[in-house]
């Protein structure tokens, strides 16, 4: 349990004190949750999560379809199943594609798209 569930309230005199009281352990309580592994990389970077595998021919350029709905900035590769740099197209991003490149042939990877 982290160490902000563990504020001290002050003892209450009126319902209202008593109540106040229990609306702020509660929320203590709710936050306390989320900040303890309640919030997830997808809850906080407007981006989407793809896996792929790349052409069996290195070098070739890759369409990597994605629903981010946008133009993306970027991409980062988080995962992958054996050696290979994986590098931007010639193409252009689009509102539904990104185009990269491998030096590798038939890398399946896990892409972060934003």
């Amino acid at each position: 349990m982290s160490e902000i569930s563990k504020v001290i309230l002050p003892t209450s005199k009126s319902q209202y004190e008593n109540d106040l009281n229990n609306a702020l352990e509660a929320f203590i309580n709710s936050i306390s949750l989320i900040l303890d592994r309640g919030i997830s990389f997808l809850d906080n970077v407007d981006c989407v999560l793809v896996t792929f595998t790349s052409s069996a021919t290195p070098d070739a350029e890759n369409t990597i379809s994605h629903l981010l709905g946008k133009i993306p900035s970027g991409f980062i590769v988080y995962s992958q199943d054996k050696a290979g740099s994986f590098y931007d197209g010639s193409t252009a991003f689009t509102a539904s594609n990104i185009y990269v490149k491998c030096d590798t042939a038939s890398v399946t990877a896990k892409i972060i798209i934003f």
